[in-house]
């Protein structure tokens, strides 16, 4: 009798420990989709941002250079500045491309994959 009762729960042990080992691989599953899906918005909101504000820098670039030519003097002057600006802009950009972009954009991305889960 006492045998039967000991195999009884062995056996309700076993499925019990069967049971939370899959809830806590679908727990698994569930947490790397959620980080998934937040580091895919993450990249998709930067790109959009990215080409909005491509967009907008090479408007206002053509918005200069038009009224370059027309208030003050050639066109290609103008055209001549702005390539100056934007190569003074890229080489600062260069220079301070950590503390403006990669140091944050890691941290970023460390805060969405290692950021801890209540378990409640």
């Amino acid at each position: 009798m006492e045998s039967n009762r000991i195999s009884d729960n062995f056996s309700s042990l076993t499925e019990n420990m069967k049971d939370y080992v899959n809830l806590r691989i679908d727990y698994i599953k569930l947490l790397l989709t959620e980080k998934i899906a937040r580091l895919a918005s993450f990249f998709l909101i930067s790109v959009i941002f990215f080409i909005l504000g491509m967009f907008l820098i090479l408007f206002i670039s053509f918005a200069f250079v038009f009224w370059y030519g027309e208030e003050v003097g050639p066109t290609y002057v103008g055209a001549l500045i702005i390539v100056g600006f934007y190569i003074v802009l890229g080489l600062i950009i260069y220079g301070m491309r950590y503390k403006f972009f990669i140091n944050p954009m890691v941290k970023h991305l460390a805060k969405i994959i290692l950021e801890e889960e209540d378990e409640n």
